[in-house]
């Protein structure tokens, strides 16, 4: 689990886009922030809870907090995570407000490391990828709240063969209709075919990009966990040419065993803990409320 410390300071009365009244101070950002990390943050190998620091993203925070943010995660040895190049309005407002390329931003403020992975990484040129991929830079590919969205089609392919670590992400709930990583891989493999070539869009990529490129995102490498999918059934019938072609091409599937940090989560296709209704009716009420404080009613 990698929860983030999010902040916005950037409001739109100062030529951001949040409301005034969700944007924080400055100076209560960074101390909250080292706060979390400090309670939270678990430094040994296999952590079950890690820290990031998430500025949302250049429109919502300010040039400072980015590069103190940049500062502070250095100093406490955590990952970065901002939103990211996701459309063409995110070039127009980095032109018009920092008189440079979303790229070119990240480089100024300390940003292009390989402790950081950005959200969606949509609409960067040819030289901006290889600029990327030199800093080692994490991207977390959300195909379809790219599509929801009509943001584009990110280059994961060119990124990947840049050195850019590219894994999944679904964006929220707000932005996508799923949180299944299975349908995000399904759907990075044919949006890279469509974007490069149905040669390049292949299972074993997009395979790739949900295990190895995640972990790469989130300085996991040589961590482990393990998931076992059916491939039988009627879904699956005849699919024998190709095992791992056949999982993402066939389907919809969903895991049929799953152990994180050596304990079972799923077992059988279904979740091993005996609170899941329990969960489900606190969300539901937690929704609930946080949709009346949205909506005033």
């Amino acid at each position: 689990f990698h929860p983030t410390r999010g902040s916005m300071s950037l409001s739109v009365k100062d030529g951001g886009l949040p409301p005034d009244s969700v944007v924080q101070d400055h100076d209560v950002i960074l101390d909250e922030s080292k706060r979390a990390v400090e309670r939270h943050h678990d430094r040994s190998h296999g952590a079950m809870v890690r820290i990031a620091l998430a500025p949302c993203s250049p429109f919502s925070v300010t040039k400072q907090l980015m590069i103190d943010s940049a500062r502070l995660a250095e100093e406490l040895d955590v990952r970065l995570h901002t939103h990211f190049a996701e459309n063409a309005e995110d070039d127009d407002f980095s032109l018009a407000t920092f008189g440079c390329r979303p790229t070119d931003y990240l480089e100024e403020t300390g940003w292009c490391t390989d402790r950081a992975w950005v959200a969606h990484c949509v609409m960067p040129n040819a030289d901006e990828v290889q600029r990327l991929g030199r800093a080692r830079i994490g991207v977390a590919h959300c195909p379809s709240s790219n599509l929801i969205l009509s943001s584009g089609i990110a280059p994961v392919v060119d990124l990947r063969a840049a050195g850019v670590h590219v894994g999944l992400g679904v964006d929220g709930s707000s932005s996508a209709d799923s949180a299944s990583m299975w349908l995000e891989a399904r759907q990075a493999m044919l949006l890279a075919k469509l974007r490069n070539g149905a040669d390049q869009g292949t299972a074993r990529m997009a395979l790739e990009v949900a295990t190895r490129g995640g972990a790469g995102c989130l300085g996991r490498i040589g961590e482990m966990d393990i998931a076992v999918w059916s491939l039988t059934g009627p879904l699956f019938a005849g699919a024998i040419a190709d095992p791992i072609e056949a999982w993402l091409r066939c389907g919809p599937t969903a895991a049929h065993h799953t152990i994180v940090h050596g304990k079972p989560v799923v077992r059988n296709g279904q979740l091993v803990s005996t609170r899941v209704e329990e969960m489900l009716s606190t969300h539901r009420k937690v929704a609930a409320k946080m949709q009346s404080v949205a909506t005033g009613r």
